[in-house]
């Protein structure tokens, strides 16, 4: 039986922040403009008593909560200790951890006490040095954020919150932001890769560059901030590092919606009370996470009727042909299913950072073996991966994946004549 144990909580569809890339609101999405600003307690009740029967029917033990926007925090602390408590006596034999995810404006002590009370872990949103946050994190008025972030994280340290969020800048040199990291102390970090797809490709790849094997600028700046991190004693947690490392040592980690084979169990609440795909597929085009499946009058099951979901759901295997060839498949998992959009033929792709995470795993998979005692790597199974040597085999695939479909379709066009 299939379980959905991670919420996205859209609480609040606006935001007091006009990030330049947000999938929200500046990627062509206008669809939130017709929805609530705030989601209600009433639809808090209704998630709730939707989520037990759904709890029942399949027995989960844990869930995961996590309070989204737009900006969450421009609702009041009231709101959330509400949230949590109905939450919890409504479902009393689930264990929940609940998170809130912010840019982190807005935050002073009164918030951090209903944190600590309620057992809310907190994600802040920064993106390295002012002069690069401030360049994509803004007001609506143009004024940059950073100064106000950085407040709002020095508190989060002093209350013991330290989780940092950053959507990957490759035109922001790799050790000035190592260094912005570890002289705020960040303790614990996660990376994202910018929303795009083939027809609207993430600022940092140059369109003119884009198709040729030389050109990673993300996977180069990853690397470099990766070399940096580990001769780092004192380093930081960064856990788009380690969950692969774990992966490509074969741990028990099984991914993520970015990467690995687990399916995606992921399910957003709009603030209508809409139960809906994860929003950053809005990247793609308009609607697209757009159904008639509401709390107030579906069960959360419901959601697997929506093809969008269905699709998201098992990204990880349905992939295209030239994913399914590829060496490291079982670690990539065809990236993101939004990362693979081209308006001609859907996600029937390989993701635009394919050739950046392929140059990236076999970088870091050569860098562990190179540090391993022999009979430890031969224990392993594991061998140095070749990016040339990939990109070639991928090249031969699609070649010789081209002249088949050419040859059907000319026995197809001689068949019907």
């Amino acid at each position: 039986m299939i379980k959905i144990t991670s919420f996205v909580l859209k609480i609040a569809s606006r935001c007091n922040l006009n990030c330049s890339y947000c999938y929200m609101y500046n990627l062509g999405d206008k669809t939130y403009l017709n929805q609530p600003k705030f989601m209600s307690i009433e639809t808090i009740e209704a998630f709730a008593n939707q989520f037990k029967l759904h709890s029942n029917m399949t027995g989960i033990k844990y869930a995961q909560i996590v309070f989204h926007g737009g900006e969450p925090l421009l609702l009041n602390p009231e709101y959330f200790k509400n949230c949590v408590t109905i939450i919890r006596e409504t479902v009393p034999n689930v264990e929940f951890s609940f998170t809130v995810q912010t840019n982190g404006v807005l935050l002073n002590q009164e918030w951090f006490d209903v944190f600590k009370s309620h057992e809310i872990r907190l994600g802040i949103s920064l993106d390295g040095p002012k002069k690069y946050h401030d360049e994509y994190r803004v007001f609506h008025n143009g004024k940059g954020s950073y100064d106000d972030v950085v407040k709002g994280f020095k508190l989060a340290k002093e209350n013991g919150f330290v989780a940092v969020l950053m959507v990957l800048n490759p035109e922001l040199p790799a050790k000035e932001f190592y260094d912005e990291i570890k002289k705020l102390e960040v303790e614990s970090l996660n990376l994202l890769l910018p929303d795009g797809h083939y027809d609207q490709l993430p600022f940092g790849i140059d369109k003119l560059r884009f198709g040729e094997d030389s050109y990673t600028p993300y996977a180069d700046w990853l690397i470099e901030l990766f070399q940096i991190w580990k001769k780092d004693i004192d380093r930081p947690v960064i856990r788009f590092f380690e969950d692969l490392i774990e992966m490509l040592l074969g741990g028990n980690y099984s991914g993520n919606q970015n990467f690995g084979k687990k399916q995606n169990g992921v399910v957003v609440i709009e603030t209508n009370g809409n139960i809906e795909v994860v929003d950053s597929l809005r990247a793609s085009f308009e609607g697209i996470t757009r159904n008639n499946i509401n709390v107030h009058t579906n069960k959360i099951q419901d959601i697997f009727k929506d093809d969008i979901f269905d699709i998201y759901y098992n990204s990880h295997e349905k992939v295209c042909e030239k994913c399914l060839n590829c060496p490291v498949y079982d670690i990539c998992g065809g990236g993101f299913l939004g990362n693979r959009y081209a308006l001609k033929n859907g996600f029937d792709n390989p993701t635009i950072y394919c050739k950046d995470i392929i140059r990236l795993l076999s970088h870091i998979q050569n860098d562990i073996l190179e540090t391993l005692p022999d009979y430890t790597s031969d224990k392993l199974e594991v061998e140095p991966l070749s990016y040339e040597w990939m990109m070639g085999e991928l090249k031969n695939q699609g070649e010789e994946l081209i002249n088949k479909q050419v040859k059907e379709k000319l026995i197809s066009f001689k068949q019907s004549h």
